[in-house]
């Protein structure tokens, strides 16, 4: 039997939209050139002179050979004054380096199948993800490799598998299907270490949704509180990293974001968790009728893009933890955003979710500093993440 490529309808809707594009990968991006690429420009005869300025070697390794220099603004030398790249002009695609040729994709090969996904970091990908109806068609397809690849480990298969079905079938808001997953990937975790056998994993998910057809999850879900001191200071402390490591902190598209929030200062300038929870109870979730599946949206994409709860480094009830966290976030900058605009529009939406991932998808460090301060405040058991989504 073949092995499969396994792919959502938006890598297929994707097409990169250039200099019409809000927040360009072409500007304040690490554009890494590998060594073939790098002799390619270098060597080519309307190129050549361009580069010698433009490129810096690094030789780190053959995949790592150059960096692209940055001009003043932050953009990469070797645009015109379209905006366009001249190396695909005169060189065409085959000359571009591994980082432009690539991104926004991103392929996985887990067990024998390829899973294709995109980065949200673009613009125009987080586009089609949360508004395109067309952008959750799956496909699996034959790929023509018949390698005997070891299949990945049934208990990370069967609990993508059933938070998928916990967050899209069972009848729970996302957030109650977050709680749902959380006492599902606790049982995953006994699988994992070998405390477990598999057919628990299957029992504990069907158990999980007769309770939540019971409306028990919902009273579980109910019955934790509302935490708004350390909700202050875990959005605090990871608003804080974002803005230390945001390669574009400085670009207006980060800045009226980070201005947004600023206006939610109370007297003593200090952020009003209280004032942004009230305006998302009463404002704004009032105003997202129309885009009521907004977070079912990205937590599905999120699940798929990731193969949730996959991690090298992070137990499955800490890439949970993670995913809580994100929402979390998010959810605020929607709420300062409508707060400082008096409303949100599609593009203000996309913004929010974008800006967040340039430095979610692809700064590791972020990421272990999200760990670190879920364990600073206490929020690593699961009714203490869940409270990060309450917001009354």
């Amino acid at each position: 039997m073949e092995n499969l490529t396994i792919k959502p309808n938006y890598v297929d809707l994707f097409s990169c939209i250039g200099p019409k594009c809000a927040d360009s990968c072409c500007n304040d991006w690490k554009i890494i050139f590998d060594k073939q690429s790098y002799k390619k420009t270098i060597k080519h005869k309307y190129l050549a002179d361009l580069a010698k300025f433009a490129l810096r070697e690094t030789k780190e390794s053959d995949s790592s050979w150059a960096v692209v220099k940055l001009d003043d603004n932050g953009a990469c030398p070797f645009l015109d004054p379209q905006k366009l790249c001249n190396i695909h002009a005169k060189a065409g695609e085959k000359a571009l380096s591994y980082t432009c040729k690539t991104y926004p994709k991103n392929e996985q090969l887990i067990g024998p199948d390829k899973y294709q996904s995109l980065f949200l970091s673009c613009p125009e990908v987080t586009r089609i993800v949360l508004f395109d109806d067309n952008a959750f068609q799956f496909s699996a397809n034959e790929n023509g490799s018949k390698a005997a690849l070891m299949p990945s480990p049934p208990w990370l298969e069967k609990s993508y598998e059933y938070s998928l079905d916990l967050l899209l079938n069972s009848g729970l808001s996302w957030q109650e299907s977050f709680l749902a997953i959380g006492l599902l990937l606790k049982t995953s975790n006994e699988v994992r270490l070998d405390k477990a056998n598999i057919e628990q994993l299957s029992v504990r998910y069907n158990q999980l949704l007769n309770m939540a057809q019971m409306g028990m999850i919902t009273e579980q879900f109910n019955s934790i509180p509302y935490t708004p001191l350390p909700q202050k200071h875990t959005f605090v402390a990871i608003h804080d990293a974002l803005c230390k490591t945001h390669s574009r902190s400085t670009r207006a598209r980060f800045e009226s974001i980070n201005n947004a929030i600023a206006a939610l200062c109370n007297e003593q300038n200090d952020y009003s968790i209280d004032k942004i929870n009230e305006i998302w109870n009463t404002e704004v979730t009032t105003k997202l009728t129309e885009h009521a599946e907004l977070f079912t949206k990205f937590i599905l994409y999120s699940m798929f893009h990731d193969h949730f709860p996959m991690h090298e480094d992070h137990d499955p009830e800490q890439v949970l933890q993670q995913l809580i966290i994100d929402c979390f976030m998010i959810r605020c900058y929607l709420t300062a955003v409508y707060h400082a605009e008096n409303g949100l529009t599609e593009e203000n939406i996309i913004k929010c979710f974008q800006v967040y991932h340039v430095v979610r998808q692809h700064k590791p460090k972020f990421i272990e500093r999200i760990k670190n301060i879920l364990s600073e405040y206490g929020l690593t058991s699961l009714p203490a993440a869940i409270s990060l989504l309450k917001t009354q």
